[in-house]
């Protein structure tokens, strides 16, 4: 087979969210597969070929394009030209593709028959959560539709899949469930590891301390998370909260709360090959937000060995089940009392136990291998 797969989520220089599930599941999925044609495509007005990460095989083929983006999502969804697929075959003498997968919601338009993975509708159920902006785009390119046209859809979980019938009546028996992986780089390390030592100097990070890695907006709770621990340290006053992740959406409003209290610490956005020193050092992982397609956080922290509080909702429960202390994001009391249960040292190694058990589950040679075996279903 001939496919072509939308890797414009893979321009950036720091990965997050799609990107990274982009980036991992290619990665395995072409460690897998010598037999079906990829043509990668990707377009930017800049010269973004330094941040493409490189798959060097010969089954591989890199598509590029120099439009501007604004323009072309426009020239797609008011002229229907260019389509995407006919466009690599006349820019780059590619074959007929036979199947197009996007990796996620996206201005597209093509004559063949596509893939389309869902991370989650939190567009729709928590439009308050977006900014103008990010709401007038999901308005453009209509997702809803995206999903109805898409020959097969790729639920990253249960939860986004009944979203998807339930939100959009799309039909069950083209959503596949194709759970998301987790990177090797997510381990326990030694106490003696030296680069664990240098991280917890760069950062200046507490003895110990509770974390939040997440992005910085209002979908994840930071408002309740920040309550909670300023009661939770009434009585607990040896620990400090540490907040880390990428800036997004109303951040002020988050660091605003931070700044009245020296207990809590915020540190920018950190490179993903950082994230696992944090999880390793921090004495519990929280992570109460309202909504969640999947959620990586929680799974990356039970992998290196950081018992882990989260929500009762959405996918979140789905995901970590009993290996998390679920609480309820809405509830302030709850949080901190899970937050105290963690403090004595029997709850927090069995809750440790179950989560390093639960996140061997999920593994991005086995999405890949479901996805391959999808690509080729009639």
């Amino acid at each position: 087979m001939n496919i072509a797969i939308d890797i414009r989520c893979l321009m950036e220089r720091e990965l997050t969210g799609v990107g990274e599930y982009t980036f991992n599941l290619l990665k395995h999925l072409f460690e897998l597969d010598n037999t079906n044609e990829y043509f990668l495509f990707y377009n930017s007005r800049q010269d973004v070929a330094k941040y493409i990460p490189k798959f060097p095989k010969n089954n591989i083929h890199y598509c590029a394009f120099h439009w501007p983006n604004k323009l072309l999502n426009l020239s797609m969804k008011f002229f229907k030209y260019p389509r995407l697929d006919l466009w690599l075959q006349k820019k780059h003498q590619a074959p007929p593709i036979d199947l197009f997968f996007f990796p996620n919601i996206c201005s597209l338009n093509v004559s063949c028959q596509y893939f389309l993975t869902a991370h989650d509708l939190s567009f729709e159920f928590f439009p308050e959560f977006l900014s103008i902006k990010r709401r007038l785009w999901h308005g453009f390119v209509k997702p809803k539709k995206l999903f109805q046209n898409a020959r097969r859809v790729i639920a990253v979980s249960k939860n986004t899949k009944q979203d998807l019938i339930n939100r959009y009546q799309i039909n069950p028996a083209k959503i596949q469930i194709v759970y998301s992986g987790l990177s090797m780089n997510y381990r326990i390390l030694p106490a003696e590891d030296v680069r664990m030592k240098k991280i917890k100097q760069k950062y200046n990070l507490p003895k110990k301390f509770i974390l939040f890695l997440g992005t910085i907006e209002p979908r994840k709770n930071l408002a309740g998370l920040i309550s909670a621990f300023k009661i939770f340290n009434q009585e607990h006053s040896d620990y400090s909260l540490v907040i880390a992740g990428k800036i997004g959406w109303k951040y002020k409003v988050v660091l605003k709360s931070i700044q009245l209290d020296d207990k809590i610490r915020f540190v920018k956005f950190i490179k993903d090959s950082e994230k696992r020193y944090f999880y390793n050092l921090a004495a519990m992982f929280v992570y109460p937000s309202y909504y969640e397609g999947f959620g990586f956080p929680p799974l990356e922290a039970m992998a290196c060995g950081c018992p882990v509080i989260t929500s009762n909702n959405s996918s979140l429960s789905e995901i970590c089940q009993e290996a998390a202390v679920l609480i309820d994001p809405c509830n302030i009391n709850d949080l901190v009392q899970a937050m105290s249960f963690l403090t004595i040292k029997e709850n927090a190694e069995y809750w440790r136990s179950l989560g390093l058990k639960k996140s061997k589950n999920f593994n991005w040679y086995k999405t890949a291998q479901e996805l391959l075996l999808l690509l080729h279903k009639k």
